[in-house]
């Protein structure tokens, strides 16, 4: 196991303009499962505790990748599995600017993510315990739940 400690302020000094770190090119050969949830609210926490520092939220969803039906933390050192209750985001804000085939729809998530929906950051529906939920992807694999109000703000944007 590796003892080298990854220094949190030089990551955050490193990606402090949202650039995201290339966790998808790193392929550590430490794995382990650590007390880590994000909850069906969005929240973080660790060891049974939310984690109430939103910057450190922000940090951990920058190295945050999912692998087939698993989420991990990853850096270059190792690969860190969590649990995530249904997604990692939450998507409390929706922007519309423009109409019709110019109509652009401007996602903010829980952790400060923007992004528009289209090929990259696509939209679906999933039936869950006899309801419609709807999401959008973040990056990658990883989505985010449309809030209730950004729900029906978007139900309302609907043209037969």
């Amino acid at each position: 196991m590796s003892t080298d400690k990854i220094d949190l302020q030089a990551l955050v000094a490193q990606f402090s303009n949202r650039d995201l770190p290339p966790v998808e090119k790193w392929n550590p050969s430490v794995e382990r499962t650590i007390n880590m949830r994000i909850d069906r609210a969005g929240k973080w926490h660790y060891n049974g505790s939310v984690i109430e520092r939103a910057r450190m939220v922000a940090l951990f969803s920058t190295i945050l990748r999912k692998d087939g039906d698993n989420f991990f933390l990853v850096t270059p050192q190792e690969k860190l599995r969590i649990e995530v209750e249904n997604v990692p985001f939450i998507a409390p804000l929706m922007q519309v600017t423009g109409a019709g085939r110019d109509q652009v729809l401007e996602f903010t998530d829980n952790v400060g993510n923007k992004f528009i929906a289209g090929a990259a950051h696509r939209l679906w529906m999933e039936q869950q315990d006899d309801q419609s939920m709807p999401y959008v992807i973040v990056r990658g694999e990883l989505a985010a739940l449309l809030a209730r109000p950004v729900y029906y703000q978007l139900a309302e944007l609907i043209v037969e």
